[in-house]
């Protein structure tokens, strides 16, 4: 028989008991991936742990265990989203003179999306829709703690004269945010209609659009 093998019986005839380090990160992330997929063919409603789990190689005790139930994975696929981009902005308001640079974070968080396509479709059902089940979570754990921060960036490159004195930080927020996420959400009809497909090449040049013309409207060009 090979090492291999052997190493396999090792690993299956292991006692009850908390993971291995390494063997904890690698169970979590293929839960997460798992339920990504799952929920964007299916739904989260019609998902259910133990199909996450299987899809996974693992067991629902193990949804449990490192997320709680099937709401504490959704906030956990959420959060490896979302957390790069939040410290992309703390870091950026880390020095009081330092100059905002929107087109970054504008940058990173279309990557994010267009890696996540499960992301749009989640914000369209379950927190946009009129009985989404995931909106008062959304609105506490992702938008009340990222939304304040972009509006910081926004304010602070208008006091210093970078962007134009008359814009409103929180309607430029919005503005931003639209233009990041609405491209993804309209995939359904913006690629057969327009044949855009955002990814590769052309979601490079897709971001460069963007970040040009959100810049155009807030820089001051006095």
């Amino acid at each position: 028989m090979s090492t291999g093998a052997h190493s396999s019986r090792r690993r299956r005839a292991r006692s009850p008991g908390r993971p291995p380090v390494d063997e904890e990160a690698d169970i979590r992330s293929a839960l997460l991936e798992a339920a990504q997929k799952l929920f964007l063919k299916h739904g989260f409603e019609r998902v259910t742990a133990r199909q996450i789990a299987a899809s996974a190689g693992t067991t629902a005790a193990m949804i449990h265990y490192y997320f709680g139930n099937k709401l504490g994975l959704f906030r956990a696929m959420i959060e490896r989203v979302i957390a790069p981009l939040r410290s992309l902005l703390v870091d950026s308001l880390a020095e009081p003179g330092a100059s905002p640079d929107p087109a970054r974070l504008m940058g990173m968080q279309m990557r994010a999306i267009a890696e996540n396509p499960w992301l749009p479709t989640f914000v369209l059902n379950e927190v946009l829709a009129e009985k989404g089940r995931f909106r008062s979570t959304f609105v506490r754990d992702v938008a009340s703690q990222q939304a304040p921060l972009v509006i910081e960036l926004l304010e602070r490159g208008r006091a210093s004269g970078r962007f134009r004195p008359d814009i409103e930080p929180r309607f430029a927020a919005l503005t931003l945010l639209s233009l990041c996420l609405f491209p993804f959400l309209s995939r359904p009809v913006s690629g057969p209609v327009l044949g855009i497909k955002l990814e590769g090449e052309e979601l490079e040049r897709f971001i460069a659009h963007t970040v040009k013309i959100f810049l155009h409207g807030i820089e001051n060009r006095s």
